[in-house]
């Protein structure tokens, strides 16, 4: 087996597969992709690539059931019970379709507290450690059964984006209903397939806006979701579900799109860690004297804070921005409904504002990671 030039070395690579991959219009899984996905996974791992499998899919099977009271689309409710049906029908079908392969699969359910919390994030790290020692294939899903807004990761996009960092992958594979990235809505008349991306290019020129009928994700939360991974030198690639080889033939021929990463960049820093967790549409605005503090590798107090965006809680890690761009990420020490209240005042009068305080800073210099560009820029 050879791989594609881009992709020589890999030996750990991260696979996620959408709703509409493995389950068709009526609920069903759809065992023919299945078990080519499996088929193929299997194929990599006699040829020493290790492979963790990131499958959505359960909530789409599990809706089927629910006839007699279906929450209304849309709401948690109608997710949590239709993913504590699916998802166990979703994994025996996976396993049986790995031990027709002679292989092994295991299923490990996330939140994003498992990302954000470090021991659980270790603790996570090192149970898929010993599974791909074992030649034992890690399936990973969102535990969507007791996922809420606080601890939800968002979708699989970003749960494969962390998942890739988490265990050091050397390429994170997204496959979906589309060839790859297209500059339009691939509906339409003239619309083009992008093959490659170089790192940092540009894409606000590419419409992102559409999604699948079954999924939560579309192409935006796909290419969110690389822009996590191709920063700590992650390759990627966004492939179709249609192809002959679903997981293989990106891997071996130049079909999808691959995604520049920047070179020479170590996976075991602890802000690599923080960036793949940040939260995705949540962030900080500063002034200028708390730009200035923090490029100097200060903490932020809530003195320096303007305002504040998007729905996060005390753990999660969320982008810093001064004058509408972004400069870094963070750790928060408070959630965003506390930062409201707390901004503009002074450390000390967190307690009386909050009746509690945590610490005097909302987000302290360890868990500060500064965009490279910026630091460039480093204020003296």
């Amino acid at each position: 087996m050879n791989l594609r030039k881009e992709l020589s070395g890999v030996k750990r690579l991260v696979v996620k597969v959408g709703s509409n991959v493995v389950t068709k219009q009526n609920g069903k899984c759809d065992l023919r992709k299945m078990r080519i996905i499996v088929e193929d996974i299997v194929e990599l791992q006699e040829n020493g690539i290790e492979v963790v499998l990131v499958s959505s899919g359960a909530v789409n099977v599990g809706k089927f059931f629910l006839k007699k009271h279906l929450p209304r689309e849309g709401k948690i409710d109608l997710q949590q019970s239709a993913s504590a049906i699916g998802q166990p029908k979703l994994i025996n079908k996976y396993s049986r379709l790995f031990e027709e392969q002679q292989g092994i699969c295991s299923q490990i359910l996330l939140t994003h507290d498992d990302f954000r919390k470090r021991k659980r994030f270790l603790n996570a790290k090192q149970t898929i450690e010993v599974l791909l020692k074992n030649k034992i294939t890690p399936i990973l899903n969102e535990n969507d059964s007791i996922s809420y807004t606080e601890i939800t990761v968002g979708d699989n996009d970003h749960l494969a984006a962390s998942a890739a960092q988490m265990v050091n992958a050397d390429a994170l594979l997204i496959i979906t209903s589309a060839q790859g990235l297209y500059d339009r809505d691939p509906e339409l008349d003239g619309a083009k397939l992008i093959k490659k991306v170089s790192f940092d290019e540009c894409l606000n020129h590419v419409d992102m806006t559409t999604k699948t009928t079954c999924g939560r994700g579309g192409m935006e939360s796909k290419i969110h979701a690389v822009n996590k991974v191709t920063p700590l030198g992650i390759k990627a690639i966004i492939a179709s579900k249609d192809n002959n080889r679903i997981v293989m033939d990106p891997l071996t021929q130049e079909t999808g799109t691959l995604f520049g990463h920047k070179s020479a960049y170590d996976p075991e820093l602890r802000k690599a860690w923080l960036i793949s967790t940040k939260k995705l549409n949540c962030y900080i605005e500063v002034d200028k004297g708390a730009y200035e503090a923090l490029m100097r590798g200060k903490s932020l107090f809530p003195k320096g804070i303007i305002g504040t965006s998007g729905e996060y809680y005390k753990g999660d890690c969320i982008d810093l921005y001064h004058n509408g761009e972004p400069f870094g990420v963070g750790v928060s020490e408070y959630d965003v409904h506390e930062v409201e209240k707390i901004k503009r005042k002074h450390s000390g009068e967190i307690e009386d504002v909050l009746g509690h305080k945590v610490c005097d800073e909302v987000i302290n210099t360890i868990n500060l990671v500064l965009n490279e560009d910026k630091k460039n820029e480093r204020v003296s």
